[in-house]
């Protein structure tokens, strides 16, 4: 159920708010096996923060004399219970981000996006399971597992193959354990479990979403953001976490009539044969049908022309600029993720109110994980990218500034240039490592919209990225890359595109 038909409801009386924490209860007791939740707040708490927003909403609807039925004052969340990542510090319940060593610490703080959810009337019903570190521990380390969440299940297919790192949050909304929820992204950890376990969201513009208050991988690329069932939803949720008085909400404000849309489809040349016809055929099926809404789908330009937009230039960043993400840029973006993290984490820790373990930094994290073995995933056992980034010297480091001058280069001379004469681009996706248009706009801080458009078939031959096999039921979406600061638009281009699909 919708947000709106979710409000309709407690403004029309049909269900309160009680109601609806009472019923999401029970989908968490119906799931818990799916271990999408880190934390669960009391459920005496929620009923009593529940009946209080009642009681508002009562009040106001009862001084309304001649407009009843209306709560536009109290906003489109109130008295709707979310879900947010276990990254995201909350003022009543622990933070952990999933790991052993931030058991029972509490930061003492809310979030700002957590502040803008309770101004907003929303009921925090608790903290998702994530994969451990937003994926920050180990390079090979499992998708949705956590050392206090354990592995979370994809919501639609049943299989541990929920992507990550927001894998609860993805997996609440897919099960119906609420109507939407908060995850965070530096690279995939949004778009990926959304696309796989069905569900829309969206990444936001780079800035347009504080950060304040959440346990960073970097300061410089993350971002959090909302996913949920529908466009409509994601774009409601957007409204009220965003630094923006624009009102996304409003998705009847851009038309996708007489726009261009980039059409790329090297994002399936990773995958198997038969994966790549299968996904190939379902796309193509929507660029066919652009057309009837008015967009023109710019076939010719595929991905290996968009690169060839770059600027020439003797700047050179990159000893490979034709391969715009080659082994280069990942060397230089992932030490630029790595010292950032070596700071922020320390930063963020302390501020803590609390922390049970006396973590307080990447040193005294690593050193924990050493005393306590089992505080590592039980199939890696290894925890190398929170050594290496410990080896860094953090944003002061000397080649910190000059790396992160490249990477900006990159984004600005490659990634730019594509929207001077498209409005946004669409692609078939799976994961990162099968989209270099995707890692461009992840350079970049471009917005990044998700459409579900179908499951991989019940047939062993099919699988997912990063080699998983046998993955019948996980989910394969489209997704929409707009130019810095377009969301507003790209929310509205993919509501006129998911209403298209349900006509398939």
């Amino acid at each position: 159920m919708s947000i709106s038909e979710l409000q309709a409801g407690l403004v029309s009386g049909r269900w309160t708010s009680v109601d609806l924490v009472e019923a999401y209860l029970a989908k968490l007791n119906q799931f818990k096996h799916f271990n999408a939740m880190i934390f669960v707040k009391d459920r005496e708490r929620l009923l009593s923060e529940a009946a209080s927003l009642d009681k508002e909403r009562a009040a106001l609807l009862s001084s309304q004399e001649g407009n009843k039925g209306s709560t536009d004052a109290l906003g489109k969340l109130h008295g709707i219970p979310v879900i947010v990542k276990d990254n995201i510090c909350t003022v009543d319940m622990p933070t952990t981000a999933g790991a052993l060593a931030l058991k029972d610490a509490e930061s003492g703080f809310d979030a700002e996006i957590v502040c803008k959810l309770k101004s907003a009337g929303a009921i925090i019903l608790g903290k998702s399971n994530l994969t451990e570190l937003a994926n920050f521990v180990d390079t090979h380390h499992t998708w949705g597992w956590s050392c206090m969440g354990g592995q979370t299940m994809n919501g639609i297919s049943g299989s541990a193959h929920a992507s990550g790192s927001s894998s609860g949050s993805a997996c609440a909304v897919a099960l119906g354990i609420c109507s939407y929820a908060i995850g965070t992204e530096t690279h995939g950890s949004i778009i990926c479990p959304s696309v796989q376990q069905g569900i829309v969201s969206i990444k936001p513009s780079r800035g347009l979403c504080s950060n304040t208050g959440i346990i960073p991988i970097s300061t410089t690329f993350d971002t959090a953001g909302p996913m949920g069932r529908t466009t409509e939803d994601v774009a409601v949720v957007l409204e009220t976490l965003s630094n923006s008085d624009e009102q996304f909400s409003n998705l009847d404000a851009y038309s996708i009539k007489g726009t261009r849309a980039g059409v790329a489809l090297k994002c399936v040349s990773k995958l198997g044969e038969n994966d790549s016809a299968y996904v190939v055929y379902n796309f193509m099926k929507v660029v066919g049908q652009l057309h009837t809404l008015g967009c023109t789908p710019v076939h010719e330009i595929l991905e290996d022309k968009l690169l060839s937009k770059r600027a020439s230039t003797s700047y050179r960043p990159l000893s490979a600029i034709d391969d715009a993400l080659n082994e280069s840029i990942n060397k230089d973006y992932f030490y630029i993720l790595k010292s950032e993290f070596k700071d922020g984490l320390a930063d963020i820790l302390a501020k803590f109110h609390s922390v049970p373990s006396n973590v307080r930094d990447l040193a005294s994290l690593i050193a924990f994980n050493r005393e306590n073995p089992e505080a590592l995933n039980p199939i890696t056992k290894n925890q190398e990218i929170l050594v290496e980034s410990n080896d860094t010297h953090g944003i002061s480091g000397a080649n910190y500034k000059h790396l992160l001058e490249r990477v900006d280069y990159i984004s600005k001379t490659i990634t730019d240039p594509i929207f001077d004469d498209l409005d946004f681009v669409l692609t078939a996706f799976i994961g990162p490592d099968d989209s270099t248009i995707y890692n461009l706009a992840i350079l970049s801080g471009s917005p990044i919209v998700t459409i579900p458009l179908g499951k991989f078939p019940d047939a062993p031959s099919y699988r997912t990225f990063h080699g998983f096999t046998n993955c019948p039921g996980v989910g394969f979406g489209l997704i929409l890359i707009g130019k810095h600061g377009d969301d507003h638009k790209l929310l509205c281009y993919a509501k006129q595109i998911e209403d298209m699909l349900q006509q398939f």
